[in-house]
C-alpha cells in the first residue's frame, strides 16, 4: 500500500515542486498540498496522512505549533520537517513538537523519498549537514546528565533515580532499549518501564521528546539531538 503524504508549505513553488518531484513514485500517494496550518489541519482529519512534509516558517501559525496541535490530534501521524533552517534550536523545538525527520530543501528527489519510506517504516532521519554538530551536543549532554536532578528540582520535576539517570544516558546516546538492556544488565522489559517511569516525569510522549525535554532541563538549548541516529546517506 502506498503511503499517504501531505505538503505543508506556504511557498506555492515549494509545493507545486515536491508534488511533481513526487507523482510518479508510485510507493507515494500525494493526498494534498496545505498553505498553512488551518488547512493542513483540516486536510489531515479528513485525509488521514501517514507522513507530512512540513514546513517550519509559515505565515500565522508556524510548523513547530501546527505540528503540536495535528499529533495531539492524530498521534500515529509521522512528521518529517522540510527546511532551510539548519540552526540548533529549530531542530531541537522540531523533536520536542515530535518531529519524526528534518531535512534540508535542498535534498535529492532520491534521497527524500527514501526519507520519506524509513519515517514511515519508523527511523527518525536527520540531515547529515547537521550530524557532526548533532554528535557533538549529545556527547556534551550525555555528561550533564549526571547532574541533571538539580535543574529538575529547580523546575519543580521529580526527579530521577540513579538508575533512571543512568537509563537516560544511554538513550541519548542513541541506544535501543536492547542495547541499553545491555549496557546496564536489566531485562528489556524492566528498560522500559525505567522509560516509561522517566517520559511520566518529563511530561513526554516519547523517546524524541524526553531527549529534548533533558536537552531544555540541562540548559543546552543549542544541542539537538535525536535518538537512534540515522542520517540520510548514511548507514
Amino acid at each position: 500500500m502506498a503511503i499517504k503524504l501531505l505538503i505543508v508549505d506556504d511557498h506555492p513553488m515549494v509545493r507545486e515542486g515536491l508534488s511533481v518531484m513526487l507523482s510518479t513514485c508510485d510507493k507515494i500517494a500525494l493526498l494534498d498540498s496545505c498553505s498553512n496550518s488551518e488547512e493542513a489541519i483540516v486536510a489531515v482529519s479528513e485525509k488521514e496522512p501517514d507522513i507530512i512534509l512540513m514546513d517550519i516558517k509559515m505565515e500565522g501559525k508556524n510548523g513547530i505549533e501546527t505540528t503540536r496541535e495535528i499529533l495531539n490530534m492524530k498521534p500515529q501521524v509521522k512528521v518529517i520537517f522540510l527546511t532551510v533552517f539548519e540552526d540548533p534550536e529549530s531542530i531541537r523545538q522540531a523533536l520536542q513538537a515530535g518531529a519524526a525527520g528534518y531535512i534540508l530543501k535542498h535534498v535529492s528527489r532520491e534521497k527524500l523519498i527514501d526519507t520519506i519510506i524509513r519515517v514511515n517504516e519508523g527511523e527518525t532521519i536527520i540531515e547529515p549537514a547537521i550530524f557532526n554538530q548533532i554528535v557533538h551536543d549529545y556527547t556534551r549532554l550525555s555528561k550533564k546528565v549526571a547532574q541533571i536532578n538539580q535543574p529538575l528540582a529547580e523546575e519543580n520535576i521529580e526527579t530521577l533515580t540513579p538508575r533512571e539517570q543512568e537509563i537516560l544516558s544511554h538513550l541519548v546516546k542513541g541506544f535501543t532499549n536492547k542495547e541499553i538492556s545491555s549496557a546496564t544488565n536489566l531485562a528489556v522489559d524492566t528498560v522500559k518501564t525505567h522509560l516509561r517511569n522517566i517520559f511520566r516525569k518529563f511530561g513526554v510522549k516519547n523517546r524524541t521528546q524526553a531527549i529534548a525535554r533533558a536537552m531544555k532541563i540541562s540548559r543546552s538549548p543549542e544541542s539537538a539531538l535525536f535518538y537512534n541516529f540515522r542520517t540520510i546517506g548514511r548507514e
